[in-house]
């Protein structure tokens, strides 16, 4: 049974570590979301910018590119960010399942060695009244006996 716990033990730390990693992930695609929302605004800006100024068709076709592309990019970032948390979510479900199955072992195991004591409890018992009676018997035999 403590094989078993040991297995459940590293199971769930690996859990835990793998939800470590899923949290790091997570704060790493959000940080470049956020870097991806700076270069739309700046983007935007800049294109406000240019509408104030004279620019030809190609200028101004290039900068409505430029903002599309930073557009794009913002929203592949909150993809990612979207599935990062959902990573997040399943991880933490694996370590909550693996917590339960850790819980379920070690209660067993306390289960077993409280029936254990109870087994070891009731054959002590047993002898000691198996050594009553014989002293007993021997007693009883000794008085009949001068």
């Amino acid at each position: 049974m403590k094989k078993v716990v040991a297995i459940r033990e590293r199971e769930l730390d690996g859990r835990v570590q793998k939800l470590g990693e899923a949290r790091a992930e997570a704060a790493r695609i959000e940080e470049e979301r956020q870097r991806a929302a700076n270069a739309l605004t700046r983007a935007a800006a800049e294109r406000s910018a240019l509408a104030q100024s004279s620019m030809s068709a190609a200028e101004w076709r290039e900068a409505n590119e430029w903002l599309a592309s930073r557009e794009r990019s913002h929203h592949a970032a909150g993809d990612a960010v979207k599935r990062a948390s959902e990573h997040v979510e399943r991880s933490q479900h694996a370590v909550l399942t693996a917590r339960t199955a850790l819980k379920g072992v070690e209660m067993l195991d306390q289960k077993l060695h409280a029936e254990e004591l109870k087994v070891e409890e009731k054959a002590s018992r047993k002898l000691e009244d198996e050594l009553a009676r014989v002293r007993a018997a021997t007693n009883a035999q000794n008085k009949r006996s001068p």
